[in-house]
């Protein structure tokens, strides 16, 4: 039977508003030791939200990183004590100023072993109107984009950010082969 690696606690050294970051020593079965670190972040929702037309809602809003408005869904972070459905929900209505009376999850993921954190990405329809003040720094603007378009601008990179491309490209493949039905 083959040796075990032998794993160290996890230490916080760095604790920022949203990150964090930890560190754990591992020894491995040849003796070699490792420092490995890993970010953790709050988990997050992102919706798929659909109108009464089947547009799907995607948003412009100002990102400091690129340092102009960018196309986005609506998405944001899971707060304590909140379930992931209760906070997709928010903020649909805190991005949108929708409602959806249908909710239903697409699928999970984890970007990877060292970034810890949950996605959880819904999809919504059957909206009705429903603002809610949310923490947005600038105004969003709502633009209701036929879902052929916005998978093109997915797969052009007119939409920039890869996990919201990603989202929409999955849903896409998702449709076209039956796993997902409303």
């Amino acid at each position: 039977m083959p040796k075990k690696i032998k794993a160290g606690p996890m230490k916080t050294v760095f604790a920022g508003t949203i990150f964090q970051v930890k560190q754990r020593r591992m020894v491995f079965p040849n003796g070699q030791k490792k420092l490995f670190e890993y970010c953790v972040r709050p988990d997050s929702v992102t919706i798929l939200p659909f109108d009464a037309k089947g547009r799907l809602l995607l948003i412009k809003e100002y990102r400091h990183g690129f340092k102009r408005n960018v196309w986005f869904l609506p998405a944001g972070r899971v707060d304590k004590r909140e379930s992931p459905l209760r906070a997709a929900k928010r903020e649909l209505r805190e991005e949108t100023g929708f409602g959806a009376r249908i909710f239903k999850k697409v699928y999970q993921k984890s970007p990877s072993k060292t970034l810890i954190w949950n996605i959880y990405i819904y999809a919504a329809k059957d909206l009705y109107h429903a603002p809610l003040s949310g923490d947005e720094d600038f105004p969003i603007k709502v633009v209701p984009t036929p879902f052929k378009k916005a998978l093109k601008m997915a797969l052009d990179g007119t939409i920039e950010n890869e996990f919201i491309a990603f989202h929409i490209i999955k849903f896409a493949y998702m449709l076209k082969h039956g796993q997902f039905k409303w």
